[in-house]
């Protein structure tokens, strides 16, 4: 036997699901970032034209040959 009663409720919630998706991964971008910024400015240099770059020690080529 089927209920005829209003789905008022049922109508909104893929939309509230979608808005907290989308809420939840702007979120983890933003501590993403801040997170990166922090951790890796203590490996920003500038070089003797002023220019700004990264020297991160796990990343760079060994040279010693």
């Amino acid at each position: 036997m089927k209920r005829n009663y209003p789905r008022t409720y049922r109508s909104r919630r893929p939309l509230k699901i979608a808005f907290t998706i989308l809420l939840s991964l702007v979120i983890a971008a933003v501590v993403l970032t801040v997170s990166l910024f922090f951790g890796l400015r203590q490996y920003v240099v500038y070089d003797q034209e002023g220019n700004l770059h990264l020297e991160i020690p796990w990343l760079e080529e060994d040279t010693t040959d």
